[in-house]
């Protein structure tokens, strides 16, 4: 992907990565973090921050009065542009597979942002945080449930008091912030066949299977030594039982 440094802040960057189906904008930490998780928010007005149809020196004003109320806190921040427009449809569309095609969508921006923020020398944990936008709810509750093992709805004062200094933080955009959602608000939809994608979620999974695999063969191969030896130890007391 193509990558373009927009601003510096006091201890972020922001950068655009970016290819001919779609960009996104991410927060990366250059001082005092060197461990993040993933966050990411939709937009309903994401095409004030698309640099395809807007000046640069405008959105980039944008996207600096956006970012500069979390600049102090550990929060590596997505807003994503999509070229083709489905954002504006899966707001008031809900449709399986749309939502499977935004599903593969978000798959390879968080794959992409993982291997960006890797190569800058930030660690990426493995759960992803989704800020709710009542915008696209149908949208996010159908995710957030397909993915509840590593996805998790968290809102910017969650995030901020996790950094420990709630009181200090500017808000600015509260819409719906305690909106919380479980396995039972699951959108009613048909489905219409299965998309096998390859996201950030089960990129983490095959590593982990990975690690996992490696230590239950030492674990099998200390076993055969165990019994090995209490084989031969057992031999020898019956030996010495039998003289």
């Amino acid at each position: 992907m193509k990558e373009t440094l927009i601003c510096k802040l006091e201890k972020h960057y922001i950068y655009y990565l970016s290819n001919s189906k779609f960009g996104f904008y991410i927060l990366v930490p250059y001082k005092d973090y060197n461990e993040t998780n993933i966050t990411i928010r939709l937009k309903s007005n994401y095409e004030m921050y698309d640099l395809n149809k807007n000046d640069l020196s405008k959105v980039e004003g944008e996207l600096i009065n956006y970012y500069k109320n979390i600049d102090n806190y550990n929060i590596t921040l997505i807003l994503p542009i999509f070229y083709d427009k489905i954002l504006d449809r899966i707001r008031v569309v809900n449709d399986i597979e749309l939502y499977q095609q935004m599903d593969k969508n978000l798959g390879e921006i968080f794959n992409e942002a993982y291997k960006f923020l890797t190569k800058n020398k930030i660690k990426v944990n493995s759960n992803i945080y989704f800020i709710n936008n009542d915008s696209f709810k149908a949208f996010t509750n159908w995710y957030v449930s397909r993915y509840n093992n590593r996805i998790e709805y968290k809102t910017v004062v969650d995030l901020v008091k996790e950094n420990g200094s709630y009181h200090s933080y500017n808000v600015v955009e509260t819409p719906s912030m305690n909106f919380v959602v479980g396995k039972e608000n699951e959108p009613k939809l048909e489905k219409t066949f299965e998309v096998e994608v390859e996201t950030f979620d089960n990129m983490l999974k095959n590593i982990e299977k990975e690690e996992k695999n490696k230590t239950s063969n030492a674990g099998f191969v200390s076993y055969i030594l165990l019994g090995i030896i209490t084989f031969i130890v057992s031999v020898g007391l019956l030996f010495a039982f039998i003289k």
